[in-house]
């Protein structure tokens, strides 16, 4: 998929998100003051942290699609992950702020104070966000996997967290409706019940993104399917020194090979060519890779920084201009 269709998708699939996301906040925060009801005013809340998400987003969205200039070699794709992260700061102070609102009216509860008992109009706005919420994920996870964007699959689980706020804020107003008398604190329990639930989304989304930002590597499955592939590459004697990093929703491979030092440069080359398009070939065209080759001289056993592999055939008459040091 190219650069302009895929920010083209991202941002239609936001733009959907954040108008649903301004219709619920203004209902739920409606509907939890008519309702006398703290865990859905702290749901109108955490409604309003995926509106302001949205418009994060999309924002991000909008920088990282500039194609490469001379000043960001590599694009603009660390935009991408900075916004998927600022949307797991949101959601940490969000989940703050449910859960201080939540024990401050549970405290109240015990201290023997009176807790009003939550209107209907509130429950009803709670199973609307349930329903709403989870077919937002449900559509925006698809598209993200679709594009491979983590600021749209993290704006994908921050709709699911959502609707499982939502779940918990219904069970509570219900059964405070339905219950009554001292089952009434489940409403502000149910708050902070639904504000771990936020924290946990948070912190895994922000930790994710963090990695991504100071450049940690890929996981080692990936690694292991790159080293795989520069391995069934034909003239690769060995590799070494692999390392990886994400770019946006790319990826970066700067490794080295050895081949066999016989060939001439031109061999070489053509072999680093390879390993290049075979890497693209399973990543992606806009995977950055930087092959280096090097003369193959066998090391030492049990050396850690090198993986050997069966040797291939290769040509030995051309010798013209080998990559071994020639004599003075």
């Amino acid at each position: 998929m190219e650069y302009e269709e895929r920010f083209e998708q991202a941002v239609r699939v936001t733009g959907v998100g954040l108008f649903v996301n301004l219709g619920l906040t203004i209902f739920k925060l409606f509907a939890g003051i008519l309702g006398n009801s703290a865990a859905m005013v702290a749901d109108a809340v955490h409604s309003l942290s995926d509106f302001l998400t949205d418009i994060v987003v999309i924002f991000g969205f909008k920088i990282a699609r500039k194609p490469v200039d001379e000043s960001h070699n590599y694009g603009h794709g660390k935009i991408e992950t900075l916004s998927a992260s600022l949307v797991g700061l949101i959601l940490l102070v969000v989940a703050g702020q449910i859960l201080l609102y939540g024990l401050r009216k549970t405290l109240l509860f015990v201290e023997g104070g009176t807790l009003e008992q939550p209107a209907l109009i509130a429950l009803y706005a709670a199973l609307l966000s349930v329903i709403s919420k989870e077919f937002m994920y449900h559509y925006t996870i698809l598209q993200a996997r679709k594009i491979n964007s983590m600021a749209l699959t993290a704006n994908a689980w921050h709709h699911r967290s959502d609707a499982f706020s939502s779940l918990c804020t219904l069970a509570g107003i219900g059964a405070a409706i339905f219950l009554g008398g001292k089952w009434v604190v489940l409403d502000p329990l149910m708050a902070i019940f639904l504000s771990f639930i936020i924290l946990k989304v948070a912190l895994k989304i922000f930790r994710n993104s963090l990695n991504e930002l100071i450049e940690a590597s890929l996981d080692e499955k990936t690694e292991g399917e790159i080293r795989q592939i520069i391995r069934k590459t034909e003239g690769v004697k060995a590799l070494s020194n692999l390392k990886t990093r994400r770019i946006g929703n790319n990826i970066a491979v700067d490794i080295r090979i050895k081949v066999d030092n016989a060939l001439d440069i031109g061999e070489a080359n053509r072999i680093s060519i390879h390993v290049e398009h075979n890497l693209k070939k399973a990543f992606g065209q806009y995977t950055y890779v930087l092959v280096k080759a090097e003369p193959y001289e066998r090391e030492p056993a049990g050396n850690p920084e090198e993986d050997q592999i069966p040797e291939h055939t290769v040509n030995s008459k051309k010798h013209e201009i080998c990559l071994r040091k020639q004599p003075d």
